[in-house]
């Protein structure tokens, strides 16, 4: 456990740039934090969701760029993105974010195209099933296959595993169970803004609750009951933070001051450190959830660490 303190005078002073600002305003007016507020919000979005439901189609601008063939792995199909210009040495295998209740969504699908281009990567990026629909037990499985079959096809050396988000988690939670079954592993594993604990039992995000635009304890809790279903929420299956750190590969970790995945991300590097597991960790001082996502300046530079960690890994 960590302990937070919110806004001190160091995160004060490194005040975002005005386009950070301007994406975070951006996105703070689409009201997740408010639906965030109550299970009862998060039951209330998720049939909203399930009424608007759409096929997924992969963006015009990714095909322009990319070869995208697609193959069921379980129930879940999982996009196989290649760059056509280039040979790709590097393997990415992208796990969406979206608090295990939102579809993939444009961003990634760009994310995933700067990938193809700029390390250059073949990227693979699972469509996985949400909740209520879905839950820990068979996704962190499902997860874990596409992982070993893709370390299988291109070469554990090749491969690197990443995650924002609830992608994170599933990332870690997917590596955690190869590690546990003794199968090869991942060169590396980058998490952004990832969400470790669904049991949200780090004292310390009273504090960054207060500080974080987008999230709020009461619907996280809802979501992570869902998601656990039979489960206990402190299960390594569905909060990866208590699971096998011991052997992991070398990890980069990205996360904000201002968001609630930081007691988590500090709780993993701290202990995996201590574990003697290579650990990569970049605090943006008062960021938010996924900077390293976005359009800003501060996100193309978290991108373009990220591009160099994939590059290493081919």
């Amino acid at each position: 456990m960590t302990e937070i303190r919110p806004d001190t005078a160091d995160d004060r002073r490194a005040r975002p740039g005005l386009r950070m600002r301007a994406v975070v305003a951006l996105l703070r007016a689409g009201g997740q934090r408010r639906m965030l507020g109550s299970a009862e919000g998060v039951h209330a979005a998720l049939v909203k969701r399930d009424r608007k439901a759409k096929p997924v189609r992969v963006p015009g601008f990714v095909h322009k760029a990319a070869s995208v063939m697609c193959e069921d792995v379980g129930s879940w199909p999982v996009y196989r993105v290649t760059p056509n210009a280039v040979a790709a040495d590097a393997t990415v295998v992208f796990m969406h974010g979206g608090g295990f209740i939102g579809e993939v969504k444009r961003p990634h699908w760009s994310f995933v195209r700067t990938l193809n281009i700029s390390v250059p990567a073949e990227c693979v990026m699972p469509v996985y099933p949400l909740v209520p629909h879905a839950h820990a037990i068979e996704m962190v499985a499902t997860a874990a296959e596409v992982l070993a079959r893709t370390i299988e096809r291109r070469g554990a050396e090749k491969t690197v595993v990443m995650g924002n988000s609830a992608g994170a988690g599933l990332a870690l939670a997917a590596t955690q169970a190869l590690l546990s079954r003794g199968e090869p592993l991942p060169a590396r594993v980058v998490l952004i803004s990832p969400w470790l604990d669904l049991s949200l039992s780090d004292p310390g995000l009273g504090a960054l609750a207060e500080v974080d635009p987008f999230h709020q304890r009461p619907g996280l809790v809802e979501i992570g009951r869902l998601y656990a279903d039979e489960l206990d929420t402190r299960d390594p299956r569905v909060s990866p933070l208590f699971g096998l750190v011991a052997g992991l590969p070398p990890l980069t970790v990205f996360c904000g001051t201002r968001e609630m995945a930081l007691a988590d991300a500090r709780t993993l590097v701290a202990r995996a450190r201590t574990e003697g597991v290579d650990v990569d960790y970049h605090e943006g001082r008062g960021l938010v959830h996924n900077y390293a996502l976005m359009p800003t300046p501060e996100g193309h530079a978290a991108t373009g660490v990220i591009i160099d960690a994939c590059r290493r890994a081919r």
